[in-house]
């Protein structure tokens, strides 16, 4: 047995009883008496132990980091949960070994000796299930670059087996993701070309820029031949013969820069897409542009993102309808011409009649520019918003705007608003007050308005900010504890001029009496 702790002075009377009884118990539990001790019952008092066995198999699911519910690109790393699940004790065990979702997602990132077998375990405990893989092999070294290599030596053949065992199961893959910096594997290249060979892919995003062209062209050919595939990643590298775009639900061009007559001409194929992601970047002609006499109408699409390169999207939402959009995502980036934008998507939201839902903003102006960003926000289509997610440069100016029945005897803004992210870049400090006012301005009345809605219901607040007083707000603490039972709210504090601030995750103790804090 162990040495259990060093024996206590004997001065210390506490110290020696407590000593004394971690000997004793284990005496009982490590010496071989404890069977011979019916009184003594060994229960397990936590809750979770009393769930129902499929209830706590869909815990498990929502536990794990990558799970079909979220991105496979969250986290570049061997996901192992499932088997630290099952290691937790017995019941757990055979919880997770029967919840085959549990094994569905094979994520090997850089292969090795080790992922070979944990690939078949995998695979024999997601049954049938459909099966999201992901595989990326370590990516090269820039050139000159001094440090070293992290890859397996056998990283290529390794790849070649782990194919050999995927291939097996190409009837089960439903959304994978193949990037690959080695020579050409032949293990893809003999999978069956068969429109009907892999009857669930829907999603398909690969890398294979290092292979030959003829190789590449073949992979292609049978990756986007099988008929179920509505959803791709485009690369700059890639052929797009072989693209049925006609078939597409979801598109994410996000990776290949196009001037904006490239990407209207790509979307007038693509009429049932629902989600989309493009880049979009500066015409090198720069000619001007002519209104389209007939605009892309995609009747499906609900969401999407537009990366803009140093580019006017004017005329880009000048030539499209989408009545069913949703949620809408601007990134700027290099300091780019976006004069007239806001008017551009007045027309766009009026034009197609959408009741749009979701809005994301970011920008980093190479000057502070409230009142462009503002004027985002002003469009009376986004009265209707729920969510709103902004990262640039904040200023009490925007805080005042996003805060309900505000003194100056403006019209409420945005009054359905069920969460609010807020994230600043390099801007001055926000006022804790106006923070104070903006969050509790927003919380959920006791009854409907005089139109017979419910308003300022905020539900999640996240704000990633510099405040006034910083760690030390006098203001902050009574903000979290009038948040506390009411929504969720997280403040991340950043990095300011004074260095005895404490940067991170905002946490204040609960304050005694809080409740007076009401009214």
């Amino acid at each position: 047995m162990p040495d259990i702790a060093r024996k206590p002075a004997s001065g210390d009377d506490l110290s020696t009883k407590l000593w004394t009884m971690g000997l004793e118990f284990s005496r009982l539990f490590l010496g071989g008496e404890r069977w011979n001790l019916p009184f003594i019952r060994v229960q397990d008092p936590s809750p979770i132990s009393c769930l129902p066995a499929d209830v706590l198999g869909e815990i498990f699911m929502w536990s794990l980091c990558t799970n079909g519910f979220h991105s496979l690109t969250e986290r570049g790393c061997l996901m192992l949960e499932p088997l630290t699940l099952s290691h937790v004790n017995s019941r757990w065990r055979d919880v997770a070994i029967s919840t085959s979702r549990l094994w569905s997602t094979i994520w090997v990132d850089r292969p090795r000796e080790a992922n070979v077998p944990m690939v078949e375990l995998w695979l024999e405990r997601s049954r049938q299930c459909p099966l999201i893989i992901y595989l990326r092999q370590t990516a090269p070294l820039p050139p000159g670059s001094q440090l070293p290599s992290v890859s397996d030596p056998r990283e290529y053949e390794l790849t070649d087996e782990i194919f050999l065992l995927l291939g097996q199961h190409l009837h089960r893959w439903k959304r994978v993701t193949f990037l690959l910096y080695k020579q050409t594997h032949r293990p893809l290249l003999s999978l069956p070309a068969a429109s009907t060979a892999a009857p669930l892919l829907e999603h398909v995003y690969m890398n294979v820029k290092t292979w030959d062209a003829d190789s590449s062209l073949a992979m292609e050919r049978t990756m986007y031949s099988y008929h179920s595939v509505k959803s791709i990643v485009v690369h700059d590298f890639m052929s797009q013969d072989f693209v049925r775009w006609e078939h597409l639900t979801t598109l994410d061009a996000g990776q290949l820069g196009c001037p904006l007559a490239s990407h209207l001409s790509v979307l007038k194929h693509c009429p049932s897409l629902r989600r989309a992601e493009i880049r979009c970047t500066q015409d090198h002609r720069d000619a001007p542009f002519v209104a389209p006499l007939r605009r892309v109408r995609i009747p499906q699409l609900a969401s999407l993102t537009v990366y803009a390169d140093r580019v006017d999207l004017a005329p880009l939402m000048d030539g499209l309808i989408f009545p069913n959009l949703e949620g809408l995502v601007f990134r700027y980036r290099q300091a780019p011409r976006r004069s007239n934008d806001p008017q551009a998507l007045w027309r766009l939201l009026a034009r197609s009649g959408c009741v749009l839902k979701r809005f994301s903003l970011k920008d980093i102006p190479l000057t502070p520019d409230d009142d462009h960003h503002l004027s985002f926000l002003r469009l009376p289509q986004m009265a209707s918003l729920t969510e709103l997610y902004m990262q640039l440069d904040l200023t009490d100016k925007i805080v005042r705007f996003l805060t309900l029945g505000s003194a100056d005897g403006l019209p409420r803004t945005l009054p359905h608003l069920q969460t609010i992210s807020l994230k600043d870049y390099r801007g001055a400090h926000i006022d804790d007050l106006e923070l104070y006012r903006l969050v509790v301005s927003r919380f959920a009345a006791p009854g409907p308005d005089r139109n017979g809605r419910y308003s300022g219901a905020l539900t999640r607040a996240y704000f990633h900010l510099r405040v006034k007083g910083h760690s030390a707000s006098p203001v902050l603490p009574l903000l979290v504890e009038r948040c506390r039972e009411r929504l969720e709210l997280r403040i991340y504090l950043d990095e300011c001029d004074d260095l005895n601030t404490q940067v991170g995750w905002y946490t204040s103790p609960p304050i005694p009496g809080g409740y007076l804090t009401e009214g």
